[in-house]
C-alpha cells in the first residue's frame, strides 16, 4: 500500500492518512508527497518507522521570542485587541478558536492549528465545567500578564477557501482591560502599547447594552480611546480599525445608534479605514446563536487590507508594512 509523506511537520497524514488541511484527495495538498509501494523485503528490513513531529507551546500565549519567530517565518496578522474590563475581548477570542476548532467556519475558514492550544484551553475552563440552562455572570476568567509591561498574544491559523486558497496566521492581543483604561485616563501609559504601530487592525470592543444605557460616557470613553491610539501610541491612520460591538444578543444583534456617533468621530480624527460589526460570542438567546458575526468579523479584518488606499496617502512611507514581519529590538515595549 502506498505511504504519504508531508513536509508540515503538524501533520501526521503518514500514520493517519488524514490531510491537516482537509484536502480531499488528499493528494491535493501541496505539501504531500507519495511514496511508492513498499515491497516485502522493504517492510521486514524496516525497524521501527520514525513518526512525523509536532511542536507544542506549553504557555498560555506567546512572547515577543516566539512571536518574532513565527513572522520570520511566514507573513501573519497582527491583530490589536482593546477595550476596557469586562466588555467581550477573551470571550470573542476564545468563542472564534472554538467555531474554528469544531469546523464551524466552513467552507470559507478550515482550522490550521495553532501555537497556543494550552492557552485557549485554559481562558475556556470556566465554560467547559458549565452545565446549567443559562449561561453564567462570568464565562472565562479576568485577563492578568505575569509582565505588566509586555503583552501577551494568542495564535490562530486559517486556511481560507475563498475566494483564493491562502493559509491566515493571526495573532491577536489579549490584554487586560486595565491596559485600555489606564491609556485613556493617562497618556504616559502609551509606552507599553507602542507595538500597536505594527498592528493590521484595531478591534475595539463596546458592549451594545452599555452604548444603550450610557450612551454619553461611551461615546466620550470610545473617542477618547481613539485619540489616545492617534496622538500618544502613533497608531497608522490607515490600519482598518473594527467597532465591534458585543453582547448583541442582549439588544436582539442590533447596532446601537450611539455607535454611528463613534464612527464619525473616529473619521474626525483622521482613522481613514473605520467599521462597525455586531458580535455575541456566547449567546443566552436561542434567536442569535453563539459565535454571531465572528466569521464576518474575520472577513472584514482580511478584505479591509486588501482594500486601496486613498491616493493622498498612497504616497507615505511604506516601512510599516516590512516591520511587521518581526519585531525589532528597539520596538519591544
Amino acid at each position: 500500500m502506498s505511504k504519504y509523506e508531508c513536509s508540515n511537520a503538524d501533520c501526521t497524514v503518514a500514520v493517519t492518512e488524514k490531510c491537516v488541511l482537509s484536502h480531499v484527495p488528499i493528494e491535493a495538498c501541496p505539501n504531500v508527497r507519495v511514496v511508492g509501494a513498499k515491497t516485502t523485503e522493504d517492510k521486514l528490513s524496516q525497524t521501527s518507522p520514525a513518526l512525523p513531529t509536532t511542536t507544542v507551546h506549553h504557555g498560555n500565549e506567546l512572547g515577543w521570542q516566539q512571536t518574532s519567530a513565527l513572522l520570520a517565518a511566514q507573513y501573519g496578522h497582527l491583530v490589536g485587541v482593546l477595550g476596557a474590563t469586562g466588555t467581550g475581548k477573551t470571550c470573542l477570542l476564545s468563542s472564534l478558536y472554538l467555531l474554528a476548532s469544531c469546523g464551524d467556519l466552513r467552507p470559507s475558514f478550515l482550522f490550521a492549528g495553532s501555537t497556543t492550544l494550552p492557552g485557549f484551553e485554559s481562558r475556556l475552563r470556566l465554560l467547559r465545567k458549565w452545565s446549567g440552562s443559562h449561561l453564567p455572570e462570568q464565562i472565562v476568567d479576568h485577563t492578568i500578564l505575569s509582565d505588566d509591561r509586555q503583552p501577551g498574544l494568542l495564535h490562530l491559523a486559517l486556511l481560507q477557501t475563498t475566494p483564493i486558497r491562502i493559509r491566515r496566521e493571526l495573532l491577536f492581543t489579549d490584554l487586560p482591560g486595565e491596559w485600555t483604561t489606564d491609556l485613556v485616563k493617562r497618556a504616559d501609559k502609551a509606552e507599553r502599547l507602542r507595538f500597536l504601530r505594527r498592528a493590521d487592525a484595531l478591534l475595539i470592543t463596546l458592549p451594545a447594552p452599555h452604548l444603550i444605557e450610557s450612551r454619553n460616557s461611551q461615546i466620550l470613553f470610545g473617542r477618547m480611546l481613539l485619540q489616545r491610539l492617534r496622538d500618544e501610541v502613533g497608531v497608522d491612520l490607515t490600519s482598518p480599525v473594527v467597532l465591534t460591538i458585543t453582547r448583541c444578543d442582549k439588544t436582539g444583534a442590533t447596532v446601537p445608534p450611539a455607535t454611528y456617533q463613534l464612527v464619525e468621530a473616529a473619521h474626525q480624527l483622521g482613522f481613514l479605514n473605520v467599521s462597525h460589526l455586531p458580535v455575541a460570542a456566547f449567546s443566552g438567546r436561542s434567536d442569535v446563536p453563539s459565535g454571531t458575526g465572528l466569521a464576518s468579523l474575520l472577513d472584514t479584518l482580511f478584505q479591509a487590507r486588501a482594500q486601496p488606499l486613498p491616493e493622498a496617502v498612497s504616497a507615505l512611507d511604506d516601512s510599516r508594512m516590512f516591520a511587521r514581519y518581526r519585531f525589532p529590538q528597539d520596538a519591544r515595549p
